[in-house]
């Protein structure tokens, strides 16, 4: 029960300081940008709030569930949820470079690159 506590107040104290919702709403607008960037290129729409992002992929190219065996195979998690969408949910602590690695996997997923 004490490092719950310690844990507790540790989540309490990151949240507090706003560190972690700044740098959310930065790299979600990098994340926003790389998808966008699809568009017409074999995503057909794509929202995003913050990391949390959903993406329609054309469905003549794949389903939801293949794009993300795909993705999977290089290395990026993701969820199918309906059809051809499919969603993207990297963790708080991600870095620019990993965030450019799911760029770069889903980029050449769709493009077929």
């Amino acid at each position: 029960m004490r490092g719950l506590v310690r844990t507790s107040a540790g989540c309490r104290y990151l949240l507090a300081t706003g560190e972690y919702q700044q740098r959310a709403a930065r790299l979600g607008a990098r994340l926003d940008d790389g998808l966008r960037a699809l568009i017409g290129r074999g995503v057909l729409a794509v929202r995003t709030r913050g990391l949390w992002a959903g993406v329609d992929v054309d469905p003549a190219l794949m389903t939801g569930r293949e794009l993300c065996e795909k993705l999977a195979a290089r290395g990026v998690l993701a969820k199918e949820t309906h059809g051809s969408t499919v969603r993207l949910a990297p963790p708080i602590i991600i870095d620019e470079e990993d965030l450019d690695r799911l760029l770069d996997a889903i980029t050449a997923v769709v493009t077929g690159g």
